[in-house]
């Protein structure tokens, strides 16, 4: 009886095992997320445990970089391997109206026809692709955002200065500061809160344990429900399923048990200089001789709406710091639906954001820069048959580029079989050397990593504003010449600028180098 128990229990094993030798995916897209991690040092009252879990399990790249610091581009770039500098998309317009990534192989219509089931939740794509994926969940929605009675508008608490920016990036409150906006002769107000894009729908709340669920907590319950139909399958085709999770995006508004844990009295403020954007250029080359940047009018509109500086920039951070750690809870309840899945030792898992955050730093609080704190992205990989590395730690920049190739040469692809238009599409390179080997000497990527933002001037990449991040320095090259050059082993807060130090020429002129080449793509 025995004997006859332990050969059925090795018939479904080998089963259950031939049905999933191909590896599944669990892709986690987190939006807007700096180096506010525990694992990466950004903030230290930063509470992500179950990030710093999954880096432990796997291997953290920390200097991971995003190829252009803002949604709608980087995501497109990501999830077609394509870089911004070949498909000129590095500013704000619909990726699918640019004629090269609209006939790229996407990363969910790569897996589907390799016999994948792709599945998505949340915001992964900033614009859908109609049909990439085999499966939707819960669509993209910002809110809750307070409501006038005919649109979104900024909370009433949110300083007056900030308002023009819009609903979203004026609202950094609990859920507990329920708005009421009064009426005007055009509009009739509205109290409560309201999901974002939905219509005016009100959304629920009474208390933290009372209300509506929001889209990231509605996103980690529908993928658990999937993992649970998939496990009772009992042929059960290879999935990749990507859960793109809002927060810390704007609005930071989040239960307020979340603002609990970050008590305002003892708030850390970001690691300011006064006069730490003096030398910088990113106002000297804006849209507009005069006009102000995007990031700089928040700041000011912030601290200006407060009766201090140093209060306005610790209720940023607060909401900031809450938003982040209501994100890390729903990292956490996807990992455990993974672990407790049988799909759990079958599965790689990549976390990432799209791209970083400043929240003071250069009296900029906003994206869309080519400093640190914008660029910069926590990279975490978790492979299965790479575990005996897990908990290592890699230096060597990469970038968001190198995410598509990757996922490909895990789940055994070979990379340069993907064509567009005769040539190969993927421009990053696969990271599983590093996997492999967290000291190895074999990686084909480049030594820096490269970001680009619009000048708004030219569709040439040259005429662009360019960034490379490499081991230890930072060079930026704006369009009209400006330079830019950050030292991180003794400056890793971007406080002084050495472009002009004669000592630091050679440095200088090597990322000069490296940028150009990327710049012949």
């Amino acid at each position: 009886m025995l004997r006859y128990a332990l050969f059925s229990l090795f018939i479904l094993t080998t089963s259950q095992l031939f049905a999933q030798e191909k590896p599944n995916v669990l892709m986690i897209v987190l939006d807007d997320l700096n180096d506010y991690v525990g694992v990466l040092d950004g903030h230290p009252q930063a509470k992500t445990p179950n990030i710093d879990r999954l880096a432990k399990e796997g291997v953290l790249f920390t200097n991971a970089h995003a190829n252009v610091p803002v949604c709608q581009p980087s995501r497109a770039s990501f999830m077609t391997g394509i870089s911004p500098l070949r498909s000129r998309m590095w500013g704000f317009d619909n990726w699918m109206k640019n004629k090269l990534l609209a006939q790229a192989t996407t990363l969910p219509e790569f897996f589907t026809a390799k016999g994948y089931i792709s599945m998505q939740s949340g915001k992964v794509f900033h614009s859908p692709k109609k049909g990439a994926w085999s499966l939707m969940g819960v669509k993209k929605d910002y809110g809750p955002i307070a409501f006038n009675g005919k649109k979104s508008v900024p909370h009433p608490l949110s300083p007056k200065g900030m308002r023009e920016l819009g609903a979203l990036d004026a609202t950094f409150f609990s859920l507990a500061d329920v708005p009421e906006v009064p009426p005007t002769d055009d509009t009739p107000g509205a109290k409560g809160w309201y999901n974002g894009s939905w219509g005016g729908k009100p959304f629920r709340y009474v208390n933290d344990t009372d209300r509506d669920l929001m889209t990231d907590e509605k996103s980690t319950i529908w993928a658990k429900k999937q993992l649970e139909k998939l496990s009772k399958q009992d042929k059960v085709k290879p999935f990749f399923m990507a859960i793109g999770l809002h927060r810390p995006h704007t609005p930071l508004v989040v239960p307020q048990k979340y603002f609990d844990m970050f008590p305002l009295k003892i708030i850390q403020t970001s690691q300011i200089k006064e006069k730490d954007y003096s030398y910088t250029y990113l106002e000297n080359n804006n849209l507009k001789k005069g006009r102000m940047s995007r990031g700089r009018k928040a700041y000011l509109g912030l601290v200006e709406g407060y009766e201090s500086k140093e209060l306005a920039l610790k209720k940023y951070t607060q909401a900031y710091l809450a938003s982040v750690a209501f994100a890390d809870d729903r990292v956490g309840e996807l990992l455990e639906a993974l672990e407790n899945s049988k799909f759990a030792n079958n599965t790689i898992v990549i976390l990432f954001s799209d791209h970083g955050y400043n929240l003071g730093e250069k009296k900029y609080l906003w994206k869309y820069n080519l400093w640190e704190e914008t660029t910069r992205v926590p990279l975490i990989i978790k492979a299965p048959k790479y575990n005996t590395n897990a908990g290592k730690k890699i230096t060597h920049p990469v970038s968001l580029l190198d995410i598509y190739p990757t996922i490909l040469s895990l789940t055994g692809n070979n990379v340069s079989n993907l064509k567009l238009n005769g040539i190969q599409q993927l421009d990053g390179f696969s990271l599983e050397p590093f996997l492999k080997n967290p000291k190895t000497k074999l990686w084909d990527g480049p030594d820096a990593a490269l970001t680009v933002i619009a000048s708004w001037k030219s569709q040439l990449p040259e005429r662009q504003h360019l960034s490379v991040r490499g081991k230890r320095y930072r060079y930026i090259k704006y369009a009209n010449g400006n330079e830019e050059l950050y030292d991180h082993k003794k400056d890793p807060y971007e406080s002084y600028n050495l472009a002009s130090s004669i000592e630091h020429n050679y440095v200088k002129q090597k990322l000069s180098s490296i940028l150009n080449k990327q710049l012949k793509l």
